[in-house]
């Protein structure tokens, strides 16, 4: 399918490519160009980005893409610290994962703490460098994912160990899933999983019941690879279907963002690039309710002897609606003018950042240094940095409702 779609728009791509353009920074969408297109190609309506049309920028406030901003403190006691890490929320509790020496911690939606669940290390139902998890309000249930998986581990709302899931078909000789990603519907009793598009794994991503029992598999077209950990697979359901893309460094290549269709057994694309010229754009690229979010990562250096880390980033910024965009900075205009960070990371419809209390009490002291503020948005910002304690606190949740 990737082959396909740049049949049809590269010739469009190759006559921009060469065009050396100045950047304007733009103060509204309705100023950026139109930087991609949609094709219709094997049935599929994809979103095609050029590339070479990202020169112009913008700068855009939170508000615009969430509904209010939430300041949740959690509790402070021996037992409820975290780290600045993984979060997912549902109606009435917030999990937070901190690390793989802590276990993760129950809050309740106002931050008072609830429980451990369950505990690091290698008994049975323990848990370490975990890659995926959900939590599950609706039926008292909490599904980890370990870094690499033969099962789900799964608890209920309470600590309670409740039992594994196991992820791998029982007629099949049994294989570690790697860094794998995972949606459970717990009203149908399935598990809709995508893992790595290794040689060597069966499969790259199918639904299950929670026997085993493959019920569908969506065949991935794009090339599998060698066995190798710098490829990741993502996963963000913010439109309420399972997403799925992948990130591949070497070799080095193009791909879309696809979605999971459950009616015809089929791996979608949705949102991919025209790359003129033969170029390489690897990249990272999530759907939200009205656009698209990503980074090219122009270059790959090897910084330990088995880690890599990604140079050269542009983040770019794509409307559903027009189809316009560019490159782009978010700016916390809930608190005054501070920067926003992991807005990639929105996860189920929600953006959340999880921030210590040092760095958000340093971020609130620069927003009051500016001369910009209105007198309610400085009496604000004052009272909040005022209420942190910086080497007692635990650490606070910015909370968001992404908008459709």
């Amino acid at each position: 399918m990737r082959n396909m779609i740049l049949s049809v728009v590269l010739l469009v791509g190759i006559t921009a490519c060469g065009r050396q353009e100045k950047e304007h920074v733009a103060t509204a969408i309705a100023q950026l160009p139109v930087v991609a297109e949609r094709v219709v190609m094997g049935g599929d309506t994809v979103v095609v980005c050029h590339p070479e049309r990202l020169i112009d920028s913008i700068e855009l406030p939170l508000s615009h893409f969430v509904e209010d901003l939430e300041i949740i403190p959690l509790e402070r006691k021996d037992e409820a610290y975290v780290r600045s890490s993984g979060v997912r929320v549902s109606e009435n509790y917030i999990l937070v994962h901190s690390s793989r020496n802590m276990p993760f911690r129950l809050f309740t939606r106002q931050g008072k703490f609830v429980c451990n669940i369950g505990s690091s290390g290698n008994g049975r139902g323990n848990y370490g460098q975990v890659s995926d998890f959900q939590l599950d309000e609706k039926h008292n249930r909490i599904y980890i994912m370990p870094w690499t998986a033969k099962q789900l581990i799964v608890y209920d709302l309470q600590g309670q160990f409740q039992g594994f899931i196991p992820l791998n078909a029982p007629d099949e000789q049994p294989w570690d899933l790697p860094k794998s990603v995972f949606r459970v519907d717990g009203d149908r009793k399935e598990i809709t999983i995508a893992t790595l598009p290794w040689k060597v794994n069966p499969r790259v991503a199918w639904v299950q019941d929670f026997e085993g029992n493959i019920r569908q598999e969506f065949p991935y077209k794009g090339s599998h690879t060698e066995t190798d950990y710098s490829t990741d697979v993502y996963h963000r359901h913010n439109t309420g279907t399972f997403d799925l893309s992948f990130l591949i460094f070497r070799p080095q290549k193009n791909d879309s963002l696809y979605r999971c269709s459950p009616t015809d057994k089929s791996l979608h694309p949705i949102f991919t690039f025209d790359v003129p010229g033969n170029k390489v754009f690897p990249n990272e690229c999530f759907e939200y309710p009205t656009c698209f979010v990503g980074t090219i990562i122009g270059r790959l250096e090897q910084d330990g002897f088995v880690t890599f880390e990604s140079r050269d980033h542009l983040d770019f910024f794509v409307d559903k609606r027009t189809l316009r965009g560019g490159k782009y900075r978010v700016y916390n205009d809930f608190f005054g003018h501070t920067a926003v960070y992991w807005f990639e990371h929105a996860r189920n419809g929600y953006y959340c950042r999880n921030v210590s209390p040092s760095d958000l009490k340093e971020e609130l002291q620069e927003a009051l240094r500016r001369n910009d503020l209105s007198p309610n948005m400085r009496k604000k910002l004052s009272a909040l940095e005022k209420s942190i304690d910086a080497d007692r606190d635990n650490n606070y949740l910015m909370l968001g409702k992404l908008k459709q």
